[in-house]
């Protein structure tokens, strides 16, 4: 089938048929076009899918364009669409939408699926129970291999998919997990407490989502038991809610490294994103002052030595570019939980190794242009020292920012590029110009 194009006009093509065509093609790809279509055309759309479709498209989409969706809907049909989603989806969804419209929505659904909602909007949605899902598998252990078979039949109908058959004691508590091997193989009157694996590995609800994560990462597992301080089993985080943690995460990373708002996204509106990025332009544009003093306490000298500002904006840019560098290394290594004190002694010492060598080299190339430009050896032996001078405490400060950062109890990520800028801009200024001050003489001649 040719793909589907957005529509900007309604009038283009029927409502209807959007729907059946985009009835045959794949959710993900289903889902982008319905991000395209403006919000009360892709609730038209959704209003004339099956509601299973319609929840598995915008289960795939971003929760607050999602959400955007739903608002346009009619009501009725908004929660039986929610209904049809996995309940940490429907949750991350209604997060987005207005207090009176998720009352009203919830209200639509059953007592089940709103009782599910109201249980996992307990949990902040940064921690292991606001992305984990409450359907989860479970079986009691006073429950026969016979029984149990019997019973995974029936679940295998209402639930979408089985990671694991999990087992519980009489009041919930995680007591074991099954093997289907040892399920198929045993007895059917074997009790499921003779059979199951104890010691389940779990995480407790109120764990950091970043944190499970990288469990789920480093092990591999294709879904983690939640549990609450009680040690009952509450829900389950399959691999793609780590997926989704870890894209999401990197994402308010980088956006954080440049001062914008971790929540911040291409349709957030324009109020929000003001509030979130102007304390932190107001922070640069004073570390800027400080960097513009330095020029100042030397003006003398770029006054009789206005070829340094040609030079001004490669030294602090080759320092900031080194500095954003060695940054992103420290960031990743504290995203992924690799840090302690000794690491970071190894990592200031490669980084200033690093910064040493990579600034010889741009150093000596910046000199042998200024030789072959201004005709001045001086010139270019002032130049050359001051990248490398800036190129080893870019590297260095680079590295260190994020460590300090996370010491003194702060996101590594928050804003590090402009305390860098600043160090990069400060230390290049002020070697290019102390250095041209202390060889004034040869220069002028």
């Amino acid at each position: 089938m040719d793909p589907i194009s957005p529509l900007s006009d309604s009038s283009q093509e029927d409502v209807q048929q959007i729907a059946a065509r985009i009835e045959e093609i794949p959710t993900a790809q289903a889902a982008a076009i319905l991000a395209n279509l403006p919000a009360e055309q892709a609730a038209d759309v959704c209003e004339c899918l099956d509601p299973n479709t319609a929840g598995d498209i915008l289960s795939q989409m971003d929760a607050q364009l999602a959400a955007t969706v739903i608002s346009d809907m009619e009501p009725p049909e908004a929660s039986v669409v929610l209904s049809a989603m996995n309940p940490d989806d429907r949750v991350d969804i209604l997060g987005h939408i207005t207090s009176p419209l998720h009352d009203q929505l919830v209200g639509e659904m059953t007592a089940e699926d709103a009782a599910d909602v109201l249980h996992l909007e307990q949990y902040p949605t940064d921690t292991a129970g606001g992305i984990m899902t409450t359907e989860v598998t479970a079986l009691s252990e006073h429950l026969t291999v016979e029984q149990a078979i019997a019973e995974l039949r029936r679940l295998n109908e209402e639930l979408e998919q089985m990671f694991y058959v999990y087992v519980v004691d009489a009041r919930r508590h995680l007591v074991g997990v099954l093997s289907m091997r040892n399920l198929i193989f045993a007895r059917p009157e074997t009790m499921l407490s003779r059979i199951m694996r104890p010691n389940v590995f779990s995480v407790p609800a109120t764990m950091d989502q970043e944190q499970v994560a990288r469990i789920m990462r480093e092990t591999g597992w294709l879904a983690i038991p939640v549990v609450d301080d009680r040690h009952r089993l509450v829900g389950l985080i399959t691999v793609d809610d780590a997926v989704e943690v870890m894209e999401e995460e990197a994402t308010e990373d980088v956006q954080k490294m440049f001062g914008a708002g971790a929540e911040e996204r291409l349709n957030s509106p324009w109020q929000y994103s003001f509030r979130k990025r102007v304390w932190w332009l107001e922070v640069n544009l004073a570390t800027a002052f400080l960097a513009g003093s330095v020029v100042g306490y030397f003006e003398d000298t770029l006054s009789r030595l206005a070829i340094l500002g040609v030079y001004m904006p490669i030294v602090a840019g080759m320092g900031g570019n080194a500095s954003a560098q060695a940054m992103s290394v420290s960031i990743r290594g504290l995203a992924v939980g690799k840090v302690n004190r000794r690491l970071l002694w190894e990592v200031m010492y490669r980084e200033s190794l690093v910064g040493l060598l990579t600034g010889i080299a741009i150093g000596l190339t910046t000199a042998i242009v200024a030789v072959l430009w201004q005709h001045s050896p001086m010139l270019g032996l002032v130049v050359g020292l001051a990248l490398l001078i800036n190129h080893i405490l870019a590297c260095t400060s680079g590295a260190a920012i994020p460590f300090i950062m996370k010491r003194l109890g702060y996101d590594p990520a928050q804003s590090a590029t402009i305390f860098a800028t600043t160090v990069t801009d400060v230390a290049g200024f002020f070697a290019l110009f102390a250095l041209a001050s202390l060889f004034m003489r040869y220069l002028l001649k």
